[in-house]
């Protein structure tokens, strides 16, 4: 990381230096040669007088030549040895910020095919037995844990987020009940709401068959509750949403959302939703009514 404390120290150290070389550039080429001149000069009025001046011109002399070896030593332009300081800290900051962003990407892509390897497994598991429906519900509830359980190696989620996952099925009067939920606050006995088709995010989502994802739902009042399904607190921990319609196998309408939120703006992105696209697709398939 770019130690910026580091840089200004360095930075001043040099300023110390770069003015170190202009005083004594000053020194040595101008005030010396006119002491000198001035000392000879009065070692001229009488004897006295030069036996004092001598040694004076003496140190003088001996000043001028320290000076001009301090010049000698610092020949180097502070500003340059600066310069190129700076561009080498910047160059292995940005190494090093290159060398994060692909270990992140490398921890998102392992959970994320782990994810995609336990969905396998479960559909795998379904498509080869007669499931009862409560047992394939079981099973889609155990990947939204699964999904949940890796949350901050797919989507960096924060121990300081309110974070919830959750998934909405469709009843026959066009409502959206939650079959299974994951959160961290909230009472152990609160029930989520039931969405109607088109109501809030969820129900957005769900009329447009499609997802719908928003850096900040608190600043849009479409994605909000309406009425009683309107709750105090909506705004400040639904700002990063991400809702993932769950196809029917058998056509294009959903059967449910899969629901991602996140008190953090701008959690969910185009960039790292895919492992909610794949759940979604797998929850299709697993809860999909079977056709007779």
């Amino acid at each position: 990381m770019f130690d910026r404390k580091f840089y200004r120290e360095i930075r001043k150290w040099f300023e110390a230096l770069a003015k170190f070389r202009r005083y004594a550039l000053l020194i040595s080429s101008i005030v010396v040669p006119a002491l000198l001149g001035i000392l000879g000069a009065a070692g001229g009025i009488s004897p006295e007088v030069r036996a004092v001046m001598v040694p004076a011109q003496i140190t003088t002399l001996g000043f001028g030549l320290l000076l001009g070896f301090g010049l000698f030593w610092f020949d180097e332009s502070a500003a340059l040895v600066f310069q190129k300081f700076a561009h080498e800290t910047m160059h292995s900051a940005a190494l090093q910020g290159d060398i994060d962003k692909q270990r992140t990407e490398l921890t998102q892509l392992s959970a994320h095919i782990n994810c995609l390897s336990v969905a396998a497994r479960a559909v795998e598991a379904v498509l080869l037995s007669a499931s009862t429906p409560d047992g394939l519900q079981a099973t889609a509830k155990q990947l939204l844990e699964n999904l949940a359980d890796q949350r901050n190696q797919l989507f960096g989620t924060g121990d300081d987020e309110q974070w919830n996952f959750a998934v909405y099925l469709r009843n026959p009067v066009d409502e959206l009940f939650c079959l299974h939920h994951r959160r961290n606050y909230g009472l152990p006995g609160d029930i989520p709401r039931t969405w109607p088709v088109g109501a809030g995010h969820v129900g957005l989502a769900c009329q447009r068959d499609g997802e719908l994802l928003t850096d900040d739902a608190a600043s849009q009042d479409v994605f909000q509750g309406k009425g009683d399904l309107l709750r105090d607190y909506d705004r400040a921990r639904y700002r990063g949403i991400a809702s993932i319609c769950i196809p029917d196998v058998n056509d294009s309408r959903a059967i449910g959302v899969l629901v991602a939120t996140s008190s953090k703006v701008g959690r969910y992105t185009q960039a790292n939703v895919q492992p909610l696209r794949d759940l979604a697709q797998s929850l299709g398939v697993i809860l999909t009514p079977k056709q007779a």
